[in-house]
């Protein structure tokens, strides 16, 4: 099976190619503007592409079976000074992409969405988000496609990226293995709900071979456990035996105070594909700590660094 991920090369995407690859008969392209920075076995190519223009889309989907659409800019405080860079990646480029695989008649189509806040304008990435998610929907309605659209609670895992867009839990164990303090925005209560980028992979795959394309409801892609960022840092803390000490900053623009996230029909999801989670909070933050130890010092200083300027 042919197979294409817009984002291959991104922190979600590469996990989907890793299990994707599992199968040798499958031919699968990363479509991404950067190179992947992990290996892969001989039946993954990497194609220098990008989203925002459909003739580069056009060019590699021909005969494709399946496209997981994993490309987007990230970022909520960062991405209001940078609106019209969002609006062409995650909106024209979501809309490229779902045209092309109109045009080109992709059996089924992946497209991951975000949960929602207290409100659909909370930041540019929010409305950028939700506007490709109404558009893939009309896509999907009007013109019968069998398209998968997931939304993603908070996905951590090994691999996930330190900058430039900053991540709570990546930038949190940084700061804790340097001995820093570790910054977090607001209060503190405001909540995650992780959700193992390994188990993320396998939920997007299975969904999109298991006919969810086919039906009207979203789903949630969470575990369905709320926990309080000030826990989060306090449990790194505590499983790193850090000496570091929590410190609270004003919330940025583009971030709600005390804002609640949780996955509500996860469970759902679950029993319609007949899966339970593989990870729990504590075997994906262990997992995300081991991870953070085996890079370089002068990495995690450099990275630290970046959000000190």
């Amino acid at each position: 099976m042919k197979i294409l991920v817009t984002g291959g090369s991104g922190f979600i995407g590469s996990h989907i190619i890793e299990k994707l690859s599992k199968d040798k008969t499958n031919e699968i392209l990363i479509f991404d503007i950067a190179k992947p920075d992990i290996s892969h076995p001989k039946n993954v190519k990497y194609i220098d592409g990008d989203i925002c223009y459909k003739t580069s889309i056009d060019k590699h989907i021909k005969n494709c079976e399946e496209v997981y659409d994993c490309a987007g800019v990230l970022g909520t405080h960062e991405l209001v000074f940078q609106t019209e860079r969002a609006i062409d990646t995650n909106i024209k480029g979501a809309f490229n992409v779902i045209q092309s695989c109109l045009d080109f008649n992709v059996k089924r189509v992946f497209h991951p969405t975000k949960p929602f806040f207290k409100n659909h304008w909370e930041n540019t990435y929010t409305i950028s988000k939700i506007t490709a998610e109404n558009f893939v929907r009309m896509y999907k309605n009007v013109y019968d496609m069998d398209v998968t659209i997931l939304r993603w609670m908070n996905a951590s895992g090994p691999r996930q990226h330190l900058y430039p867009v900053r991540k709570f839990i990546p930038i949190a164990i940084c700061q804790a293995i340097l001995g820093k303090d570790i910054e977090i925005y607001g209060t503190g209560k405001q909540t995650v709900d992780i959700i193992d980028v390994r188990d993320i992979a396998d939920i997007a795959i299975n969904s999109t071979r298991n006919g969810l394309g086919k039906i009207d409801k979203i789903y949630d892609v969470g575990s369905g456990h709320a926990v309080s960022c000030n826990d989060v840092a306090e449990f790194i803390l505590k499983k790193i035996k850090s000496k570091s000490k929590i410190k609270h900053l004003p919330m940025r623009v583009g971030e709600a105070l005390d804002t609640k996230i949780v996955a509500k029909s996860h469970n759902e999801l679950l029993n319609k594909l007949n899966m339970k989670l593989q990870y729990s909070f504590e075997d994906t933050i262990d997992a995300c700590i081991e991870y953070m130890k085996s890079l370089d010092i002068n990495f995690l200083n450099k990275a630290y660094e970046f959000f000190e300027k």
